[in-house]
This record gives structure tokens, C-alpha cells and sequence, in this order.
């Protein structure tokens, strides 16, 4: 095995390392804003403004859209 074939194997094996730890990552921000979705649409109104919930639910739901697509683009 030549100098350059060691290299480019090496260079594969960090990239699906770091791949592997990539989709890890997008996973758990996955999961993590869906449960912020669920937590907000079940807080109680009266402990946050309308427009409060409403925003946060959407940046949320628009953090779990990026996630999806980016986590569809890993695999």
C-alpha cells in the first residue's frame, strides 16, 4: 500500500467519523426540538402570551423543518 492510498484511507475514516457524529448530532437536535414543540402547545396559556407560545412554537417548528432536510441530506 502506497503513501497516498494509507492517506486516502485515513481521510475516508475521519470523513464517516465525522459523518457518524454529524447525523448523531442532527438526530438529537431532532429530537430535542420536537419535544420543545410538544412542551410548548401543552404549557397552560395563561403562564405565556399567545404571541409568546406562537413565536417560540415556530421557531421551533421551523429549527425541526432545517433539521429534517439536513438529516434527509446525511443519510
Amino acid at each position: 500500500m502506497t503513501n497516498h492510498d494509507l492517506a486516502k484511507q485515513e481521510a475516508d475514516e475521519a470523513a464517516r467519523r465525522l459523518q457518524s457524529q454529524a447525523v448523531s448530532l442532527m438526530g438529537e437536535s431532532h429530537a430535542l426540538s420536537y419535544a420543545l414543540v410538544m412542551a410548548l402547545a401543552s404549557t397552560p396559556r395563561e403562564e405565556f402570551s399567545r404571541e409568546e407560545i406562537d413565536a417560540l412554537c415556530q421557531v421551533a417548528y421551523e429549527l425541526e423543518k432545517k433539521l429534517t432536510k439536513a438529516l434527509g441530506l446525511f443519510h
